[in-house]
């Protein structure tokens, strides 16, 4: 075993190598978007590149969970980082089947982005205090990991869609629109990447619920935690409906899914500012 002191030397190392892979790769993807002189090239590395920040970024996690002694989704910062990984490792391994290579354009700027918010915001890792562990803790934050690892693909594809629709209403059909996917296919894979997350973060109010009713959490950030969680989950849920029953497509459904998204967001950053430290049980949806 390693001494402690290199171990977090060897920690910090993948750590910045991660971010500078992501960092690489979300310009390459861009550049790609945007139609810079080397966009063909840019095509063909930027995934190459994500695939190696997703390898540093599982090594890293791997050690600096050994170093702090916790699993690694055991604390909101820690769980930050493992939804990064998991949502770059979705889209590499969905990106060919589903043709959408160039949803990595927001793919890798939201992993970038997640990281650093899992090191910089709110004080570092943090691992819940033993009161609060229980057996329902595994399956809730499992569960919710790879529920929002999906439902952030799902939000990457809704914002390509808008981004494709509003160069056909500008007619502008060359540059940008040259490499975005149709529209048809952008709204399947919304679809299918929101029915995916869905039932993932179903389970995970259920057992949430269940869970936090065995401590004591009380105070105005529990409750936001809850409006925040359920809000985002009741608007996942009217999106598939409405599609199911009234035929919502294309703008309407993406628009849903980035509002879900968006209150998943707001959550998090609750999670991560939150006073009431041993309130913080877990990542709700």
């Amino acid at each position: 075993m390693h001494h402690p002191s290199v171990s977090v030397q060897l920690a910090n190392a993948l750590f910045v190598a991660t971010v500078a892979a992501y960092l690489a790769a979300s310009v390459l993807f861009v550049g790609y978007l945007a139609g810079v002189a080397s966009g063909a090239r840019s095509a063909r590395f930027a995934p190459w590149v994500l695939s190696v920040g997703v390898l540093l970024h599982a090594g890293h996690i791997i050690v600096a969970s050994e170093i702090a002694h916790v699993c690694p989704v055991e604390g909101i910062h820690f769980a930050m980082s493992v939804v990064s990984l998991l949502a770059c490792a979705a889209y590499l391994g969905l990106r060919s089947r589903w043709r959408i290579d160039v949803v990595g354009a927001f793919v890798a700027p939201l992993a970038l982005s997640s990281l650093l918010a899992s090191r910089f915001v709110g004080g570092g890792d943090l691992a819940p205090s033993p009161r609060v562990k229980d057996a329902f803790l595994p399956l809730h934050v499992a569960v919710n990991l790879f529920g929002v690892a999906l439902f952030s693909l799902a939000f990457a594809a809704a914002v390509t869609y808008l981004v494709q629709e509003r160069q056909l209403k500008k007619k502008k059909l060359e540059g940008v629109f040259q490499r975005l996917p149709p529209l048809d296919q952008l709204d399947r894979a919304e679809h299918r990447l929101l029915l995916g997350s869905f039932p993932l973060l179903t389970l995970g109010i259920v057992t949430g619920t269940l869970w936090t009713k065995k401590i004591e959490m009380g105070g105005v950030f529990p409750l936001l935690h809850a409006a925040f969680g359920y809000s985002a989950w009741f608007i996942c849920a009217a999106v598939l409906l409405l599609r199911a029953g009234a035929g919502w497509r294309g703008r309407r459904a993406a628009y849903g899914t980035i509002a879900a998204f968006g209150f998943t967001v707001i959550l998090l950053l609750l999670y991560l500012w939150a006073p009431q430290r041993d309130a913080v049980v877990a990542m709700l949806p």
